[in-house]
């Protein structure tokens, strides 16, 4: 048995005028064997069904096992000296590490199951003629008690009992879909209900959203609200202040915890996008010729997307099954938004689009919320960070050298949370003098400091 000690992936750049659609390289390191570097990752059109072998002697793999159309392979440099099903299984191994075989790489992928056909149960509702989406409470679901029910057919004269427990099915089986799948039908039913029932909004749906965003019925979403990010909680706070909305009970004297603690609601926070029976085991395997432990070296990179493939065009969704916009998508759109809107993006952009828009976003919100923010990220855009409000980051991650290289750029009147965050006592004994902290400050931030160091900085505050 030859021991595969370790797999290194490295990215390739697509080559149109390359016979073969080279995705990734792999590098191989054995334990007893000499190392196999450069086999290279490909995906082909399948253009001879009847053999399970490419004309170079490749073995065929397919991530759909019902369409033949297109197949992944391995080749492997001339000099490596394995034989036919030796490579057959090593490349089995690479190409189940590089992205999954047979299978979807991420289960919100939009071919999920669905049973619930929106077209058709419209089609069997007969709607009155003075029907409004608003005139039905957002708070009255598909199982109506006889109190509601006598208050709908009063205030609606024209709806039968019928109608409103027929409508009110339909509108809680339409947002138990993906947003993305009931767009179509939205003029049926109230924006409010959505945001009070609809579990999987995100956040950046909501931005794109803002103008229908209904805060008072949000606040009680709490699988979306488990989700947010401070900075669009405290614009939320602020919206339902400013509407003099009654803030749900739940956080309305704890509001800054709410705010600022990721995981208040996070009992809510899971969603399960996939049915009973999609939910597969790995399926283990006993390799006869390589000793080898599945998913050490397991790719997450969505860089280099194969098109035609399921199990890699799947990864063009976020964890919530909404399509990640092209450069030119996002370009379109950040043209299209308001500066309430680009504000509220700029706390929740991954590191290529603040980048990209770099000239455009509010780096005041940023710097305040982003919890994608980097050492080389910053240090790469040092004219726009704001310190001021970097220092108060609750959620990006610096190292403790960029801390003492700009430590000297933060404002020092008053505590600095995102150095609080990372201290440590090398920090504490150079900087005493102008770090702004207790030991109640210190206990606050107890978890991100961690136990040893909180020790030692605790007993120097002490002395």
């Amino acid at each position: 048995m030859l021991k595969i000690k370790n797999i290194e992936f490295i990215k390739a750049v697509y080559d149109d005028s390359l016979s073969h659609n080279i995705f990734s390289i792999a590098n191989i390191q054995f334990s007893n064997y000499p190392p196999i570097n450069g086999a290279l990752l490909y995906w082909k059109k399948n253009n001879n069904t009847q053999s399970e072998y490419t004309s170079e002697g490749d073995y065929k793999f397919y991530y759909d096992m019902a369409n033949g159309k297109y197949f992944a392979s391995v080749k492997f440099p001339k000099n490596v000296k394995l034989t036919r099903d030796q490579k057959q299984e090593l490349a089995f191994i690479l190409l189940d590490e590089r992205g999954s075989i047979g299978s979807y790489s991420l289960k919100t992928h939009r071919n999920r199951k669905n049973s619930f056909n929106p077209k058709k149960s419209l089609e069997k509702l007969i709607f009155p003629e003075s029907f409004d989406v608003k005139s039905i409470p957002s708070y009255v679901g598909p199982i109506i008690d006889e109190k509601d029910m006598n208050l709908l057919t009063k205030t609606n004269p024209d709806y039968t009992k019928k109608f409103i427990e027929d409508y009110c099915y339909f509108r809680y089986q339409l947002v138990r879909l993906h947003p993305t799948d009931f767009e179509d039908y939205l003029e049926y039913v109230d924006f409010s209900y959505v945001c009070y029932a609809c579990d999987q909004l995100s956040e950046k749906y909501l931005i794109h959203n803002i103008n229908q965003v209904d805060f008072s019925t949000l606040q009680y979403n709490y699988p979306v609200l488990s989700r947010l990010s401070a900075s669009f909680k405290n614009y939320m706070i602020l919206e339902l202040k400013r509407q003099n909305a009654k803030i749900n009970q739940h956080f309305e004297h704890e509001i800054d915890t709410f705010i600022e603690d990721e995981t208040y609601f996070s009992e809510y926070g899971y969603i399960d996008l996939m049915d009973e029976d999609d939910d597969i085991e790995e399926e283990e395997i006993e390799f006869q010729f390589f000793e080898f432990d599945r998913g050490q070296y397991k790719w997450y990179g969505s860089e280099h997307l194969v098109k035609g493939i399921p199990s890699f065009r799947s990864q063009v969704y976020d964890d919530l099954g909404f399509k990640n916009p092209t450069n030119k998508e996002m370009d379109h759109l950040m043209k299209s938004y308001t500066l309430e809107q680009i504000n509220l993006l700029s706390a929740v952009l991954e590191p290529h689009w603040l980048h990209r828009f770099r000239e455009i976003i509010d780096w005041k919100a940023a710097c305040l919320y982003n919890p994608y923010l980097t050492d080389d990220f910053l240090s790469a855009h040092l004219n726009y960070v704001q310190f001021e409000e970097l220092g108060q980051n609750l959620w990006c991650e610096v190292t403790e050298e960029f801390i003492e290289k700009y430590m000297n750029r933060f404002n020092h009147t008053k505590p600095v949370p995102l150095i609080i965050r990372h201290l440590t006592e090398e920090i504490y004994l150079n900087h005493k003098d102008t770090l702004k902290v207790d030991s109640d400050l210190l206990y606050q931030y107890y978890q991100s400091v961690g136990d040893e160091e909180y020790e030692k900085i605790q007993s120097l505050l002490e002395d």
